[in-house]
């Protein structure tokens, strides 16, 4: 008699069918934008362009031809602006397939239904495990809401399940292969994301006992930690702020550990009080909140955490989860700010859900159910203010427009100068950034704040500026002799003339 089981492939096929599934009728059902209707540059995230056009730079040809940076700004090597180069070749290997405006959305529609199905299968969750975990996002939005987005927390969300589900497999299975998948997803994550160096923590625990691999964790650790500072160092253009505070590394370095620690202790201090007062604010405004979310599920696993334990019960999952999120939140604390740190985590709670389902699956579903019920009554409203960017015919029509002026200018320039073959946009000026998609793929874009451009002492090297009409910052560029290249209601677009 044949066997009536489910072949292997057949099951993966399902799950990922499932996942996808999921997440479209979802983003439909919530933001009522259909997907082939989805359209970046109507969208008020700058962050995406910066993202967007880098990508395609990459696909294109290899690296851009152009500088990407802030205020006239580039990296010490190379042309790319921060947070690159690995992650956009990590990107690059689907993004040579998922081309067009909306490349870094469909590969981030990918990296999450390919993680969600690599970890639903490595840890075999049932249907309705996988419901619970489908659940849980939804009450959660903003996750979901990146998925759709041109911003990069989905590949991490893909990477941080990819880890736990080659770290199930290596710890149920003893499987060597799976244990050294573990540690390159963890070498590649560390590289594109400096303080994903944490997550060297799951292969080093699984490894406690033989001295070997944890040999070969320290120096996986070691080396993809140096090279990601070496890529921070050399090879990303530098903010418009100090977006990474290394100051106690830097007084350590010197020979001064009290000055560090108590540099530490007081930017600790500063960033959990204006951490706590976010809480309270978004709790009794009943908007939710990155944080609050955050720290809702770091005390669900905690406490579950101490019962298991008084109990003998399996901890192993939900302590790697509680470790590598308490160690990450403190390196976002020290390292950025509050404000900028917020977003990333929704990483760490993709990890601490996850472990949940894993050790504790009643309590998981108990999480789901109450995070859908504090969705329905607002208190956990992190959808309040989010929305997909539509088509419009209009804007489409604009930037084909600017995409135009630019490749013909672009035609006649013959010069390899970096700068020839980049654009500046006045950030905080008027002229909407989705008009940046209209920069030919392969050249570089400068985020120079308006107040920058105002003033005449400060260096203009990029070969083009976008602004708004009557802006001082068209006024600086008509006094300095620019022409006007492209003009419309939307934005002037000025090219230097030699």
């Amino acid at each position: 008699m044949r066997s009536k089981r489910i072949p292997g492939w057949a099951q993966v096929l399902g799950t990922a069918a499932a996942a996808l599934a999921f997440l479209l009728v979802y983003e439909l059902a919530v933001y009522r934008v259909p997907l082939q209707q989805i359209f970046l540059p109507c969208s008020y995230w700058s962050d995406e362009v910066i993202y967007s056009k880098q990508l395609a730079a990459v696909v294109r040809c290899g690296a851009p031809q152009g500088y990407f940076g802030f205020n006239e700004s580039h990296a010490a090597s190379g042309t790319f602006a921060a947070w690159g180069p690995a992650v956009f070749f990590v990107y690059a290997l689907p993004g040579l397939f998922l081309r067009g405006q909306n490349a870094f959305l469909w590969c981030n529609l990918l990296f999450v239904v390919a993680g969600w199905t690599f970890f639903a299968r490595a840890a075999r969750l049932n249907g309705k495990q996988q419901a619970v975990f489908a659940a849980a996002l939804a009450a959660f939005n903003a996750p979901i809401r990146y998925v759709f987005s041109a911003m990069q927390e989905p590949l991490h969300y893909a990477l941080v399940l990819a880890v736990l589900g080659c770290g199930i497999l290596a710890r149920r299975d003893k499987s060597r292969a799976a244990w050294g998948a573990l540690c390159l997803l963890c070498a590649v994550a560390t590289l594109v994301r400096p303080y994903e160096a944490v997550l060297w923590l799951y292969p080093l625990a699984l490894a406690w006992h033989d001295r070997r691999r944890i040999a070969v964790c320290v120096a996986g650790g070691a080396v993809s930690l140096g090279g990601t500072l070496v890529l921070m160092s050399k090879f990303y253009a530098p903010y418009f702020f100090t977006n990474v505070d290394m100051t106690p590394v830097q007084e350590l370095l010197h020979g001064h550990p009290i000055e560090a620690l108590k540099d530490v202790v007081h930017k600790l201090m500063g960033a959990l009080q204006t951490v706590g007062q976010t809480i309270l604010t978004d709790f009794a405004q009943r908007s939710g909140g990155y944080y609050l979310l955050f720290f809702l599920l770091l005390c669900i696993v905690l406490a579950c955490l101490a019962w298991d334990a008084r109990r003998q019960r399996p901890v192993f999952w939900k302590g790697c989860a509680a470790a590598t999120s308490g160690i990450v939140f403190l390196a976002l604390m020290l390292m950025y700010r509050p404000g900028e740190g917020s977003r990333h985590t929704l990483i760490l709670d993709l990890l601490l859900l996850a472990s949940l389902l894993l050790e504790n699956r009643r309590p998981a579903a108990a999480t789901a159910a109450v995070s859908v019920l504090l969705a329905l009554t607002g208190v956990l409203s992190l959808a309040k203010g989010y929305g997909l960017p539509r088509y419009s015919e209009a804007w489409d029509n604009e930037v084909q427009q600017v995409q135009a002026a630019l490749e013909k200018s672009q035609a006649a320039v013959d010069s390899e100068d970096p700068w020839d073959h980049t654009a500046a946009y006045a950030f905080l000026d008027e002229v909407h950034c989705g008009l940046l998609y209209g920069v030919p793929d392969g050249m570089g874009i400068q985020f120079d704040e308006n107040s920058y451009l105002e003033d005449a002492a400060n260096p203009v090297y990029a070969r083009y500026v976008f602004t708004s009409a009557g802006s001082n910052t068209a006024a600086r560029l008509t006094a300095d002799g620019w022409s006007v290249l492209y003009e419309s209601e939307k934005c002037v677009l000025y090219e230097r003339t030699r």
